[in-house]
């Protein structure tokens, strides 16, 4: 499709990246592409948006990690050839633990700060018996990929509560155990599509090397960066409003 860009509505400098992504997932649900086509490139975008390039690039892996485009390195954007059932004709989630947009704010921020905190831990104390079993975990991620998104979504789960185990503090595994029912939510939702598990499992691998490293550090940032993708990948498809 032409000249397409320069219809899409700008969004002021204070919006966030989710922003940005909701209004693209906006358009591409109403088929301004076709399955397949390159999106405009991300200067125009940034443009079009009024947001600097790293906004821009938040909201597009947003989109990324539910299914919605596909991100090539050094080949820009293009929408999914495969279209998913959940982002057509109603509300995307039913929504049980995680009811309102404030309840999925607060609940991965409290993510944000106990996980990465968590990964921390099992950077400086897992054993070798830990790593094999994370090692284990990801290997089985890697085969459902295409194949099993329940089962995909109950070995995500799985590999961070062995991260909690690594960490070999009792309360703080407790406290984990304690919101299960909202990670599982969480995680059923936002990995509906084979992309967004693709990009998940390339998350978790990267983060499993880095806990092999004992880098701390890293550790916590790899959390929080996979965390932060994966809270705004869910809010687009939280928000997303019905059709009329």
């Amino acid at each position: 499709m032409n000249n397409t860009a320069s219809t899409l509505k700008p969004v002021s400098r204070t919006t966030l990246s989710e922003q940005v992504a909701m209004q693209l997932a906006a358009e591409l649900e109403a088929k301004r592409w076709n399955p397949g086509e390159k999106l405009p490139s991300e200067a125009d975008l940034c443009k079009v948006f009024n947001v600097g390039r790293s906004t821009l690039r938040e909201a597009l892996k947003s989109l990324s990690f539910i299914g919605m485009i596909r991100m090539r390195a050094g080949g820009g954007s293009y929408v999914a050839e495969q279209r998913s059932k959940y982002l057509d004709g109603s509300r995307l989630l039913a929504k049980s633990v995680l009811t309102t947009d404030k309840i999925v704010d607060d609940f991965c921020e409290v993510r944000l700060l106990i996980e990465a905190e968590i990964a921390g831990l099992c950077a400086q104390r897992a054993t070798e018996e830990d790593l094999r079993k994370l090692e284990g975990i990801v290997h089985e991620m890697k085969t459902l990929i295409d194949q099993d998104g329940k089962g995909f979504s109950d070995l995500d789960l799985r590999f961070h509560m062995a991260i909690a185990a690594g960490s070999k503090n009792e309360i703080l595994i407790e406290l984990l155990e304690h919101i299960r029912e909202g990670l599982q939510e969480l995680i059923d939702n936002s990995l509906l599509l084979p992309a967004g598990r693709e990009l998940a499992y390339k998350q978790h691998r990267a983060l499993l090397e880095i806990l092999k490293q004992r880098d701390q550090r890293r550790a916590r940032t790899s959390v929080r960066t996979h965390l932060r993708s994966f809270q705004r990948g869910y809010k687009v498809l939280f928000q997303a409003p019905k059709e009329s």
